[in-house]
């Protein structure tokens, strides 16, 4: 039987925390459980990160297959949390942690494998630094350019590292696109910060990024 399968199949007999039989290292935990980012889960307190895969951050933006900016990280998180919805999810948990002190592991939802999920989805890619576990589940995302796979994005640890998407002067509808250049978060808006990071500010009302700032005193100048 494959390890993968295994690890599920163990996950599935038990909704307690437990060592496996035998003197084994791997453990189980199960239970109620709520989406963190879009590879972490909290399952009776305890952080899992999803093994071997990597989800878009939650400050991170791609685009769209029109061009258009938007919020993947938030995405990918929205996406983990319907799927997880009120469902026991059991975590097979790995000995060891990462640097961040959360636990690793392979986690299933109705027998099926959250981790394989997300990427299958799009929502998450393989992480092969760590493991090619879920390269088939990758390639078949790409080939169906389901999720992040359908525009363009920054691989989550390179963003991590700085790298961001060159941004894109004119939008799908062929307007200058302001957000795409300025909104660095993704949020749909373009603060003070993001505008003098870019050199813009201040922004008057004839300029394309004053559409998504907030003129509080309605003086037709922001920033200033």
């Amino acid at each position: 039987m494959p390890y993968r399968a295994l690890i599920l199949l163990l996950a599935c007999l038990t909704c307690w925390s437990s060592p496996l039989p035998g003197g084994a290292d791997t453990t189980i935990i199960g239970g109620k459980t709520r989406a963190i980012d879009g590879d972490t889960l909290e399952i009776k307190g305890q952080r899992v990160r999803l093994q071997g895969i990597d989800a878009p951050e939650k400050g991170q933006s791609c685009r769209d297959a029109s061009g258009k900016s938007y919020p993947c990280g938030v995405a990918a998180t929205e996406a983990l949390r319907h799927r997880v919805g009120g469902s026991d999810v059991s975590c097979a948990l790995e000995p060891e942690r990462d640097r961040y002190e959360r636990a690793l592991g392979v986690c299933s939802v109705d027998g099926a494998d959250l981790n394989a999920w997300l990427v299958a989805q799009g929502h998450a890619l393989a992480h092969r630094r760590y493991s090619l576990e879920y390269v088939d589940e990758e390639e078949a995302a790409r080939a169906g350019r389901r999720g992040i796979w359908a525009g363009d994005f920054v691989a989550p640890w390179d963003w991590r590292r700085g790298e961001r998407l060159p941004a894109s002067k004119v939008s799908a509808e062929g307007e200058f696109d302001a957000l795409a250049l300025y909104d660095d978060n993704g949020n749909g808006r373009i603060t003070c910060k993001e505008a003098r990071a870019h050199g813009v500010a201040p922004v008057s009302r004839d300029h394309p990024a004053y559409r998504y700032m907030d003129d509080r005193d309605g003086d037709g100048v922001v920033c200033e």
